[in-house]
């Protein structure tokens, strides 16, 4: 339950609250609570870095579902991610229909989703920017914002305690191929009238400055694909449309034709087609199927996966896996796309696999223009500091170190209310007056697995032990006189030193017949339980594993059973 005073009972009052994206970096989710409407900005996922089965990791919603009435609209800013990724889950937990906001793209973009999963309680509302949407009290003007995804917008919420601007994700790239640039001057009107508080965006605020832009990259691209001998391979963010257009020129002045795997590349392709993002012949495109009738020069491919998802198409042609592309020596492979911190790991071993193959690897370590950061630098971030002149200054979108660095920077800055927030530290925003402490909510990870449903903490750790000593599962058959009617049967599955050793299985398989004879009449704990043990500890002292042990005893009415039931299984 919410820790803390409701101050946005007041009407000008307003209550930040952060549910993702503070103290951590993706998971992009805040409300806005006044008068007891609630206004919630982006609902984001990321990915986990464990592979025990989880699909998507999403923010605790808990705060927001107990007060779902209170709920007036949700605003989005972008298409990303971390900015839209958790949105079904919302409306999977809502009985009524919810209103949301979202630029054309990343309103198609939730709309494929939704439709995948069967959810209809959305009432998906296009905006344009510079007009006013108003939503309970809240009057909300989405800002265009250049960013590495199309139709990037910051947004001006009008409030009881004054005007707030959010910057969501954002750079001032003025040469994007698109032509979506930062409305500077729409910025510095709002700060020059007036600006109660500043949120913005902490993710590169450790670089200084920019080191490129799209044009650059573009070029580069050109240049690589231009002077490529053999076929070409490119990995980039899916939703990278800029990139996309770029490779698309490279690819028509090569004389190349252009193959794109991966099912989010593709949608992310056809949504950006349809709103006239992307204008290319029909000609330049390729199926996957008919690969296999060009010439190696005369192709250039465009793969998902940069960040070595399971599955991804780009994964699967590292390890010489796709059913349609096998890359020869004399290929190059470019990696056109930053590793998110915690993918190293994964994306060298992808960088290794394709060497391996004999391909030539270029990626943002040996050419640094391949690819260029959508997110503001530290000279940008000053910069939108300096247009807006915030009276109050909260850093959003990092981890603390980030948030703390920006809170520096503000201050540098000559904005002397400050206030470094994590998940679920609210913060009460007055007309007149500074930020204060405005309580707790609950906050944290909520981890999805496929399909949707939400994967406990119980389970979860489950999936731990299993994955780390495996499992032996034992079912034994007791007469009413619990004796056993025949050999137990006994199954490991990933446990070192007993999978397929029979000797191994034969002291498993004294060791319960004995422990049946010593418990048999006991009533202090159950049969289960002390095979369980028993199991578990013969194991360790046999090959020091400690398995998850799953014993199952049947009971049955009779006296005898054939003996040459089989006791182990394989």
């Amino acid at each position: 339950m919410d820790a803390g005073p409701d101050r946005s009972a007041h009407e000008n009052v307003v209550r930040f609250v952060p549910l993702g994206g503070l103290g951590q970096i993706g998971m992009n989710c805040f409300a806005l609570e006044q008068g007891g409407n609630i206004l919630v900005v982006d609902c984001g996922a990321t990915f986990p870095e464990d592979d025990v089965g989880e699909d998507l990791l999403v923010p605790d919603l808990r705060w927001l579902l107990e007060r779902r009435t209170q709920l007036r609209g949700v605003f989005i800013t972008h298409g990303h991610e971390d900015h839209v990724g958790a949105v079904p889950h919302l409306l999977r937990m809502l009985p009524d229909r919810v209103a949301i906001y979202a630029p054309a793209h990343a309103a198609a973009l939730i709309a494929a989703r939704l439709e995948e999963q069967g959810l209809r309680n959305a009432e998906l509302r296009v905006v344009q920017p510079g007009e006013s949407y108003p939503i309970g009290p809240f009057v909300v003007e989405p800002i265009r914002v250049a960013h590495s995804i199309v139709e990037a917008t910051a947004l001006c919420i009008e409030t009881g305690a004054g005007r707030i601007i959010h910057t969501a994700d954002f750079d001032l790239d003025e040469s994007q191929p698109t032509g979506w640039q930062t409305d500077t001057q729409r910025l510095m009107q709002l700060g020059q009238a007036g600006v109660a508080l500043l949120l913005s965006d902490s993710t590169n605020i450790f670089t200084e400055q920019r080191e490129g832009d799209e044009t650059s990259v573009g070029q580069t691209l050109h240049d690589l694909v231009l002077t490529a001998t053999g076929r070409v391979v490119v990995s980039l963010f899916s939703s990278n449309v800029h990139r996309i257009v770029a490779l698309l020129k490279a690819a028509e002045h090569a004389g190349r034709k252009v193959c794109l795997l991966g099912r989010s590349l593709r949608r992310h392709f056809d949504i950006a087609v349809a709103l006239g993002h992307i204008k290319c012949k029909s000609s330049l495109l390729v199926a996957q199927d008919a690969l296999a009738h060009l010439r190696r020069e005369q192709i250039l491919v465009m793969a998902g996966g940069s960040q070595g998802e399971a599955n991804s198409s780009f994964r699967k042609l590292s390890q010489g896996a796709h059913p349609h592309v096998q890359v020869e020596p004399g290929d190059r492979v470019i990696f056109s796309a930053r590793i998110i911190p915690g993918n190293e790991r994964l994306v060298y071993a992808m960088q290794n696999d394709f060497m391996r193959q004999g391909v030539e690897i270029i990626t943002p370590a040996t050419h640094p223009l391949v690819h260029v950061s959508g997110h503001a630098s530290r000279a940008e971030l000053r910069a939108m500091l300096k247009w807006t002149q915030p009276r109050s200054f909260i850093p959003v979108h990092g981890t603390l170190g980030h948030l703390q660095r920006h809170a520096t920077l503000a201050r540098s800055c000559g904005v002397a209310d400050v206030m470094v927030v994590e998940n679920g530290m609210c913060v009460a925003i007055s007309a007149d007056g500074p930020l204060v402490d405005g309580g707790r909510v609950p906050a944290g990870i909520t981890r999805l697995v496929e399909g949707g449903e939400e994967l406990d903490n119980p389970t979860r750790r489950q999936r731990f032990v299993l994955a780390r000593a495996g499992v032996i599962a034992i079912s034994a058959q007791l007469d009413h006189r619990e004796q056993l009617i025949c050999p137990p049967k006994i199954s490991a599955r990933g446990v070192v030193g007993v999978d397929g050793d029979e000797g191994a299985y034969n002291v498993i398989e004294s060791c319960i017949v004995s422990t049946v004879e010593q418990v048999r009449g006991q009533r202090m704990r159950p049969l289960e339980e002390a095979v369980a043990q028993a199991v578990r500890s013969v194991v360790l002292q046999m090959c020091g594993a400690r398995p998850s042990v799953l014993v199952h005893v049947f009971r049955a009415d009779v006296d005898e059973a054939p003996s040459h039931n089989p006791h182990r299984t394989e």
